[in-house]
């Protein structure tokens, strides 16, 4: 929990948080925003969740409308699947860094990323940030049903090896742990 502290605003410091899942927790007190890989869920939701966070750090007015205009700007420059969601967080990123703040990445492994404001140290752009190193890999594997599954792990981790498919339940691997049609592998960041 000390790391995940990071994102607590001073008010927020005794927040009561489930100890079975503080990232549950924290995501439903609103300290934390899973955004999927393929976009924000409406226009503007990445910007409107830092906004309240902002606020919560005791930081308001000119830099909620910097974030929005650099989320806007970020946003409407890049439309690729995929892309639009890094973009728009490393413009909101460097829109707080003016105020001793940042935004964060939790990551955990799969295609969302969970974000959170947080004091910006050098500490917290290590463990935190959203310029450092990404050594995870992305699977892809494009099922027979026309479903398609994807695995996010870290590099180390290697390929996954077993897995059935999301849309139809079929075993994507064969006992040895081959996959039964090609898998796309790419590499993150």
């Amino acid at each position: 929990m000390n790391d995940l502290a990071l994102f607590l605003a001073a008010t927020e410091r005794d927040a009561a948080l489930d100890g079975d899942d503080v990232v549950d927790s924290l995501i439903r007190k609103g300290i934390l925003l899973p955004v999927d890989w393929s976009g924000e869920d409406r226009p503007g939701h990445v910007a409107q969740f830092v906004a309240g966070r902002v606020a919560a750090f005791g930081k308001g007015g000119a830099l909620v409308a910097a974030v929005e205009s650099a989320a806007g700007d970020a946003a409407a420059a890049v439309s690729d699947r995929g892309e639009q969601v890094p973009a728009i967080l490393r413009a909101v990123d460097g829109a707080l860094a003016g105020a001793g703040l940042a935004l964060g990445e939790l990551r955990s492994g799969d295609d969302t990323y969970r974000i959170g404001v947080m004091r910006r140290t050098r500490a917290s752009s290590r463990a935190w940030g959203l310029d450092r190193p990404s050594p995870e890999v992305l699977y892809t594997i494009v099922c027979p049903c026309g479903g398609m599954n994807v695995w996010q792990l870290p590099e180390a981790e290697g390929k996954p090896g077993d897995g059935e498919c999301d849309s139809c339940g079929l075993n994507l691997f064969d006992p040895a742990g081959t996959p039964i049609v090609p898998m796309v592998v790419e590499n993150v960041g």
